[in-house]
């Protein structure tokens, strides 16, 4: 079985309980020493490690044990850049806390990809950007990017408001509509939200100042609409 490692925690006295997800859904397990420095399993201990693993035909056992298990990838392997690593802990704390348990597995294809996309040398406010996009479209809070959110019109678009959940156009804007954003900040929200993976072109006519004011813009939505502290966004948005 191939999962994705999400977070560990102390078993006994050297043992190691993993909460990871698959294709299938989320699982927990445990491997055996894995706190020992010399296991042959201490690499599992790094958040989004993707591993295959067996698991022993054993029900002695509250959760699965590992049989065998073997490094696909590992996010901590080979770098040691800044803004790399960060991002990092950002898709960590997404993936763990976006979606609830039984759903956590949505997410596998499209964390796997982005963990590609960052090793690959992608620009990390995006990856980041649009990972945080697709995981708010699967928790059920997608926003509405392509026409006016109360009349459908895709001409005149002046202002995108998360508290409606959309585009607002020139016609339907009242006193009380808030225009912080501007047009190329609103085309990157469309940018995102419309990707079909992580090949990200022409990302060049974003500046890194647009990606943190969208990034700043959905760490709110996050917080206010799905009910979810996304607080290693901070750094990364504070990042020079």
């Amino acid at each position: 079985m191939k999962v994705i490692i999400l977070s560990k925690s102390s078993y006994k006295e050297k043992d190691c309980i993993y909460n990871a997800i698959s294709q299938e859904g989320f699982i927990s397990f445990m491997a055996k020493g894995a706190q020992d420095p010399k296991s042959k399993y201490v690499w599992l201990n790094n958040p989004l490690t993707i591993a295959e693993v067996e698991f022993l035909a054993d029900g002695r056992y509250k959760h699965k044990v590992v049989n065998n298990a073997t490094l696909v990838s590992s996010p901590m392997l080979g770098t040691t850049d800044y803004d790399y690593l960060v991002s990092i802990g950002v898709l960590t704390e997404i993936t763990r806390n976006i979606l609830p348990d039984e759903e956590k597995h949505l997410a596998f294809n499209e964390c796997e990809a982005a963990l590609n996309a960052l090793r690959s040398g992608k620009d990390h406010y995006m990856v980041v950007l649009v990972y945080l996009a697709k995981l708010i479209k699967f928790s059920g809070a997608e926003l509405e990017v392509e026409h006016c959110i109360h009349c459908g019109t895709k001409n005149d678009i002046v202002a995108f408001s998360f508290e409606d959940g959309g585009f607002i156009c020139q016609n339907c804007q009242s006193e009380d509509t808030v225009k912080d954003l501007n047009g190329t900040q609103m085309r990157l929200i469309r940018y995102i939200f419309k990707a079909k993976d992580y090949s990200l072109p022409k990302i060049e006519l974003f500046s890194d100042k647009d990606k943190k004011k969208i990034l700043t813009k959905l760490k709110e939505f996050v917080d206010d609409i799905v009910g979810v502290r996304l607080n290693s966004l901070d750094t990364l948005i504070s990042a020079k």
